[in-house]
């Protein structure tokens, strides 16, 4: 093999087999992830405390005073997610729910 060859295949190939590792790093481990965040949300949570809980995690999530949410992790592209379901201004329930 000449080094040409050597040094394309470097520069090309080891981009490539780090972006399947980073890719399937955080599809692998999503699950695990997004269960610990339903875990943390809790029945009876009031709405302005689970607000701070989403602002405190970054999600892109608009809390309603009475509805669902789906708090989605960017990661894996939003396929693990929480649906968190409020009525009456407090949290109703919390279930870990994967899109596939």
């Amino acid at each position: 093999m000449t080094p040409l060859a050597k040094g394309l295949g470097l520069l090309f190939g080891a981009p490539a087999i780090l972006t399947a590792v980073f890719f399937t790093y955080f599809h692998v481990t999503g699950e695990d992830r997004m269960k610990s965040v339903c875990r943390q949300v809790t029945p009876g949570m009031s709405s302005e405390k689970f607000r701070g809980f989403v602002e405190e995690w970054k999600f892109s999530a608009t809390v309603p005073e009475s509805g669902a949410v789906l708090l989605a992790e960017p990661r894996s592209y939003g396929r693990h997610t929480c649906k968190v379901t409020l009525v009456a201004s407090a949290v109703k329930s919390a279930e870990y729910a994967f899109a596939d």
